[in-house]
């Protein structure tokens, strides 16, 4: 699974530089795309299922679903910039934490803008997969079948 999620971020996203190797082998070896790759998949479920089985609204319009969608979106951006920040400045890597602090290596300002990106990655995992869970889950709710269309 770790494999997979790094994948996803380092190939995909191309968010990977050979310069910075100590961030990305911190985040791999201590379970940091793991955390990152499950936030995108389980924090939309969880919400979307919220939406379409607790949800009692009988009335529920597009711009319910819509601003369901956003919330799903803000939250999943604010856990994995948080995931992300804490795993790249809060680890136990002390050969990380050393390059973070000299500044003549660059690595502050480089990890100062990861956060952001692995957020904005997982906030576009989240608009695909909350579409993709909305259309699965409504078939199975009693109240939100019409919802998104």
């Amino acid at each position: 699974m770790k494999d997979a999620f790094a994948t996803i971020y380092e190939t995909w996203f191309g968010i990977y530089s050979p310069d910075y190797d100590l961030i990305y082998t911190n985040l791999y070896d201590g379970g940091g795309y793991i955390k990152l790759g499950l936030s995108f998949a389980l924090i939309p479920l969880l919400l979307w299922l919220l939406f379409y089985f607790l949800w009692r609204y009988p009335y529920g319009k597009i711009w319910h679903w819509l601003i369901w969608l956003g919330v799903s979106v803000v939250v999943v951006f604010s856990v994995s910039y948080g995931i992300a920040n804490s795993e790249i400045f809060a680890s136990g890597n002390q050969a990380l934490n050393d390059a973070l602090a000299d500044s003549s290596t660059g690595y502050m300002d480089y990890a100062a803008s990861l956060p952001w990106r692995y957020a904005f990655v997982n906030m576009l995992f989240t608009l695909v997969l909350g579409f993709i869970y909305s259309l699965i889950l409504k078939q199975f709710s009693k109240i939100q079948i019409h919802l998104p269309f």
